[in-house]
């Protein structure tokens, strides 16, 4: 028995809800339907995907491990219907395209893939700067389009941005943290704790800016522009970080696992999106450039949406 996209469907649903009522009410069949698909899945895997309990699901260690295919899986499949319907465009021209390192360091090569998907014939050149030489170099016309932080660009009249995703900023903490416990975490529990704090593209000035407006300071025992390195750090339980839904991954590349949980108090989102001169006539590649990158920030928003697993137990 071949394994079928409903069944993907139908198991992401249940993960992301933990009941079989709401996620058979979220794809519009019968429980007993949904129940079926389900067991015929595991089935097929020869794996059981979920624990059952009075209170709903579970995912299994297996269950995670496939959860994170399957949405691969379906927002592929999405992004391929997406771009199918858009179809390949045969604009040509070359576009230069300004980058900051958190940029680069999650989306550059979801960039470059979405640019030789949808645009073959632009000749896409990527330079990576921090915020001020991107600024300078959209009013010189050095580079035709930026990727960045929006929420990190100067009030510069000349300078137009655009928001592409907003990704909220959230508390990750190793599996068994005493605070995965909490639906909820505030600021002032936080900075009871160990804290790992990363050093990029003007997050430590943004952190500052919010711990500030508290009053509070994080007790930071590690500082790192290695994003790998925090999310080791906090599976190991060495200390705990607020970093956003976009640069989350429930893993550390040394087989650590982690949650999130969300932040009460006041932290501002993460906003990614475009940035050009005010007043600028894009020409048809920039243009095209344009579109396909917002194609792509519509993907990135369903696949860093929170799941199951990232809620308390």
């Amino acid at each position: 028995m071949s394994i079928t996209i409903k069944q993907l469907q139908h198991f992401v649903a249940a993960a992301h809800t933990g009941q079989v009522s709401r996620a058979a009410q979220r794809c519009y069949v019968s429980q007993p339907s949904l129940t079926t698909s389900l067991k015929n899945l595991e089935s097929t895997l020869k794996v059981q995907l979920f624990t059952r309990h009075s209170d709903g699901l579970r995912l299994t260690v297996q269950g995670e491990g496939f959860l994170r295919h399957a949405e691969h899986m379906l927002h592929t499949l999405d992004a391929a219907v997406e771009e199918t319907r858009n179809s390949v465009s045969s604009v040509e021209g070359r576009v230069q395209i300004a980058i900051t390192d958190t940029v680069s360091e999650y989306m550059l090569p979801k960039i470059i893939g979405a640019m030789r998907r949808q645009l073959p014939l632009v000749e896409f050149e990527p330079v990576e700067r921090n915020r001020l030489e991107i600024e300078n170099g959209l009013r010189s016309g050095e580079f035709d389009l930026a990727v960045v932080l929006v929420s990190n660009l100067s009030r510069a009249p000349d300078i137009r941005r655009e928001n592409l995703l907003k990704s909220q900023r959230r508390l990750w903490t190793s599996f068994d943290h005493p605070l995965v416990a909490q639906k909820s975490v505030s600021l002032r529990e936080i900075s009871q704790m160990p804290f790992v704090l990363l050093d990029m593209d003007e997050h430590v000035d943004t952190v500052g800016r919010y711990w500030s407006a508290m009053k509070l300071k994080p007790k930071v025992v590690f500082r790192t522009k290695s994003i790998e390195a925090v999310r080791s750090l906090v599976a190991q339980n060495v200390g705990v970080t607020i970093l956003s839904d976009l640069v989350f991954r429930p893993w550390s590349h040394d087989g650590g696992r982690i949650r999130r949980t969300v932040v009460s108090s006041a932290v501002p989102s993460m906003d990614l999106g475009l940035a050009y001169r005010r007043g600028a006539v894009l020409s048809e590649a920039t243009a095209a450039s344009a579109s396909t990158l917002r194609l792509l920030a519509k993907t990135l928003t369903r696949e860093s949406q929170p799941r199951l697993d990232d809620e308390p137990l």
